[in-house]
């Protein structure tokens, strides 16, 4: 018995402290907004992949992406995709913001 109750706190441990680590890199609402950016700049720039690349390079900068947390942010969005409210949340803005920049961008 002793031995699964160790175990046990053994593995929450493990998993509480991924997703502490997780949550520092970024939180729900962050995600949100690298996600409705990210989409964006695909919808705004998808003929011309020198542009597309600048941005996401640059949207990756500004959340401080890199290829050190790459596995961590992998898995953060994992996690994070499992939310169907956020998600749901990301379209919605995806669809308004995509738009408002698109037609700045053309202007």
């Amino acid at each position: 018995m002793i031995k699964s109750l160790t175990k046990m706190l053994s593995i929450s441990l493990v998993v509480l402290s991924s997703q502490t680590w997780a949550d520092a890199l970024m939180t729900k609402s962050q995600y949100a907004d690298y996600s409705v950016l990210y989409q964006c700049a695909d919808i705004n720039f998808h003929s011309d992949i020198i542009k597309k690349e600048a941005e996401l390079i640059r949207i990756e900068e500004s959340f401080g992406l890199n290829d050190d947390n790459f596995d961590a942010f992998d898995e953060l969005i994992t996690e994070y995709e499992r939310d169907d409210t956020l998600l749901d949340s990301i379209r919605d803005r995806t669809k308004t913001e995509c738009s408002l920049t698109s037609v700045a961008s053309n202007s």
